[in-house]
């Protein structure tokens, strides 16, 4: 990225980028919608979240699946993928709900939100990032909210739009 008066690049890597432009700080990464996070979903009505440490946090954190988009993948695609590489589970179905941006004061890019339809039989062996799934019906996932055990935006946000489809 070549420097004008207005736009500074403060560092280089190969995941993103910080520029200064016009005296503010922005994370640009390659692809407008560079990631994805799954809403994965039984015929009953169930969400499967997962809990895995996050090293940002120094714990462990309950979230719904969720990944990096490739070059050349659909977010469904990816949803799918993330999916079976984290839980083992197989999608049957994908449906995009929409995007969030995680930071809109900081963060250039967007991530989106799939709802992945599961089967109740669980696929395949996993890249062991995830530690255990955990099966929540609607109801208890609020109450998983309000408690303050789920903190993730992503996840919160993608929750947020899963019950908003629902409803409208």
């Amino acid at each position: 990225m070549s420097s004008t008066p207005d736009t500074q690049c403060l560092l280089e890597t190969p995941y993103f980028k910080v520029v200064r432009e016009n005296g503010y700080f922005i994370i640009k990464e390659a692809q407008a919608v560079n990631g994805v996070v799954a809403v994965p979903t039984l015929a009953d009505g169930r969400l499967m979240l997962v809990n895995l440490r996050r090293r940002a946090i120094g714990g462990q954190s309950i979230e719904f699946p969720r990944g990096a988009i490739d070059a050349g993948e659909s977010a469904c695609d990816a949803a799918a993928r993330e999916l079976l590489e984290e839980t083992g589970w197989q999608a049957s179905e994908v449906r995009q709900l929409g995007l969030l941006h995680s930071n809109t004061s900081l963060i250039a890019s967007a991530v989106a939100v799939c709802q992945v339809q599961i089967a109740e039989q669980q696929a395949a062996a996993t890249d062991g990032e995830v530690d255990h799934v955990l099966w929540a019906s609607r109801q208890e996932l609020l109450a998983m909210i309000a408690a303050g055990q789920i903190t993730d935006g992503h996840t919160l946000s993608a929750a947020m739009m899963l019950l908003a489809s629902e409803s409208a």
